[in-house]
Parts: C-alpha cells; sequence; structure tokens
C-alpha cells in the first residue's frame, strides 16, 4: 500500500510537472559555421550571465566585445565526426547587428553566416505607434482547415486578462521599440526592437517588421491549463520570442484598423497553413470604453424624464426606439430633464447610447 501511495504521488507530481511550461524564450539565436577548429573563440563566462568570446583574430575579438552574447556552443554535438553538422555552432545573442557585422567583416573561410535585409519603417505606423499604449483585446486563428474563420472566429480575452505593450520609435537606428507595461497576467515581460521587414521572398507590403534586439526579460513557467496560456503564446510566437520555435514564419504585419481607430491587428503566418491575429487598442481608448460601458440609462419614481449616470460628463447622444423598431425620439447632447416619457405608452422601448468616438449600446426600458 505504501508502494502504491509512492507511485501515485510521483505520478501526481509529474503530471504536475508536465502541465507547466515556459512561453517566452526573447534570447535570440544564429547557427555559425566554422570550418577549421583554430576559429572556434575560447568562452569566458562572465558575472552578469553574459560571456566573452576570444578569437585569435583580434579584430574579430572587437567585434564581439562590441556585443551582448548569453552562450556559444556546439549545435550538434552528436553528429557525424567527419560530418557538416559537426561544423555548426550556436551563439545566443541581443542584437541582430552581431550577425550583419561578422558576415561583412570576417572572411566566410573562417565564419559561414547569413545576413539580414530590412527596409525603412513606414511613417504611417511610426506616427500611428509612437510614444502609444495598446492594450491587447483579442485573438483569432484564421485557417481554411476547420473552425470560423477571422473574424467571425475572433474571442476576446477574458475580463481578468491584461497585457499591454508601449511603443517608442528610435529614430537614429530607425527601430520600433516595444516593452511590455509592468508584467503580463502570465507573469511574463519582455523588451525588444523591431526594424523594417526582412527579404523574405514572399513579397512586400507596408508597415511588416521583423525582431531585431530582444532582452532576458522575466520568463514565468505557467500552467497551460491558465487563460493567459495560449493567448500569450501565440502573441510571443508571432514576435519570434517565443519558446515553440519556427511555429510563425514570415514578417510581421501591422495593420491598421481604419475602421475602428486606435486599434492594429498583429498578424503572422504560422506553419500549421493558418494565419494568427492579436488585435490592440490604444490604452487611452480603452480607458475611455471602460468609461462608456459605466454610463446607462434610468427611471426614478415620479420624475418624467430619462436619466443618465454620465460621471464623466461625456457628450452622449440618445436615440429611442419603440418596439417595432422605430425611431421616436432623438437628442445629439443628452441634458438631464431634456427627455420626457410621460408622452409614451406603457411598454417596451430601446434606448441607443452613442459617444463622441461613435461607441454604440442599446439598453431596454419598459416604461409600466
Amino acid at each position: 500500500m505504501k508502494d502504491l501511495l509512492i507511485i501515485i504521488s510521483f505520478l501526481l507530481s509529474f503530471n504536475g510537472i508536465m502541465s507547466q511550461e515556459t512561453i517566452l524564450c526573447p534570447l535570440l539565436k544564429e547557427n555559425i559555421k566554422i570550418e577549421s577548429t583554430d576559429d572556434i573563440p575560447t568562452i569566458t563566462n562572465n558575472t552578469d550571465g553574459t560571456i566573452s568570446l576570444i578569437h585569435q583574430d583580434q579584430n574579430i575579438t572587437n567585434i564581439f566585445a562590441t556585443y551582448v552574447i548569453y552562450d556559444f556552443y556546439q549545435s550538434f554535438p552528436s553528429a557525424n565526426p567527419n560530418g557538416e553538422l559537426i561544423k555548426y555552432y550556436t551563439i545566443v545573442h541581443k542584437n541582430k547587428a552581431l550577425i550583419n557585422e561578422l558576415y561583412d567583416y570576417v572572411s566566410s573561410d573562417i565564419y559561414q553566416i547569413y545576413p539580414y535585409t530590412y527596409t525603412s519603417i513606414s511613417s504611417d505606423l511610426i506616427s500611428f505607434l509612437d510614444n502609444k499604449t495598446f492594450r491587447l483585446i483579442k485573438y483569432c486563428t484564421d485557417s481554411t482547415e476547420g473552425g470560423l474563420p477571422c473574424p467571425e472566429g475572433e474571442q476576446s480575452v477574458p475580463s481578468d486578462f491584461e497585457l499591454k505593450i508601449a511603443f517608442q520609435y528610435d529614430s537614429i537606428n530607425d527601430m520600433m521599440l516595444i516593452e511590455t507595461v509592468g508584467t503580463s497576467s502570465c507573469g511574463n515581460s519582455f523588451s525588444i526592437a523591431l526594424k523594417g521587414e526582412l527579404n523574405d521572398g514572399i513579397g512586400t507590403t507596408d508597415n511588416r517588421l521583423q525582431l531585431w534586439i530582444s532582452s532576458p526579460g522575466i520568463s514565468t513557467t505557467t500552467d497551460y491549463n491558465e487563460p493567459c496560456h495560449d493567448i500569450e503564446n501565440m502573441l510571443y510566437s508571432i514576435l519570434d520570442i517565443g519558446c515553440q520555435d519556427g511555429h510563425n514564419y514570415g514578417n510581421i504585419r501591422f495593420n491598421i484598423d481604419t475602421e475602428n481607430s486606435g486599434e492594429f491587428i498583429l498578424e503572422r503566418e504560422n506553419a500549421l497553413f493558418a494565419t494568427d491575429l492579436l488585435t490592440f487598442r490604444d490604452d487611452e481608448l480603452s480607458i475611455e470604453d471602460n468609461t462608456f460601458q459605466s454610463i446607462y440609462p434610468y427611471i426614478t419614481n415620479n420624475n418624467p424624464y430619462l436619466q443618465i449616470t454620465n460621471p464623466d460628463n461625456q457628450n452622449i447622444s440618445v436615440e429611442i426606439f419603440n418596439s417595432l423598431g422605430q425611431s421616436i425620439a432623438y437628442t445629439k447632447r443628452f441634458e438631464n430633464n431634456s427627455v420626457n416619457l410621460s408622452r409614451f405608452n406603457s411598454g417596451l422601448y430601446f434606448i441607443k447610447l452613442s459617444d463622441s468616438n461613435n461607441q454604440q449600446k442599446i439598453h431596454k426600458l419598459i416604461l409600466n
């Protein structure tokens, strides 16, 4: 019986471990092919979690010293000792400029590496994002293989979920800096920078970017059953800082929603022949939206006039419809004691409230 309890305890513990997963892996990785063992740099561990790489050529050492490097190791240590894979090494770093500098200034006879191309970030995107904070509000995967396509299959994030990201444009380096405001609902945070699109051969469109710089951030192990898990996992994969390496491909697209002011859709293809989409809203507009949701109509005894809660004194228009859907009253700017309900018969009515941002909602009203 004791042995059985030990086994059950182990299985429960094992399942608990398996249900935990790290979904944020922000460090950049690159494969370098090194033909000669003489060109493998020596590694010195620093006290801050980074390393220093020393090459016999001082110029190469100087390039390494310019950038933050976290690790360097053989990519396929169990490969055939006489094969090509044994020559590949992985460098874990912070900035893709390191890769381009190695390509530009180190002979391919020493390091074989592929550079990153990039374009300028569009002025429209800079103007839309710079110095603003956005809140993640919706998510969707558009797939032809099954399920509802977007936007029909779009879901709102849970009411207790919060993930906000702040944007700042670096005009000197032509990069868009992005970082979380505090930590996410899953306890993660990141700080990255994006440059203009990589020429991936798929074609070019406006507002396409690629990950360029990424810092360690805070990566918290979470339970995959938590509501935040799948949502954040999708975001990190789109931004190339997720632990599902290679789940998404191509450039990161920022689609500005012209019909909904202050919103953009983050979009990227995934390896399942589908497209992941995340909708963000300007946080200031989100606050206004929350304020708007607190506004509602009501009536009181012995008062024939319609009343509306409006703590911030917003400009609210009111339209009243009868049970047949016919508009029977309208005021562009509602003021107290301006809509007399005593002239209406008893029955069911609908009251539509609208604000200056064209947010609308409808309430039922029963007059006795």
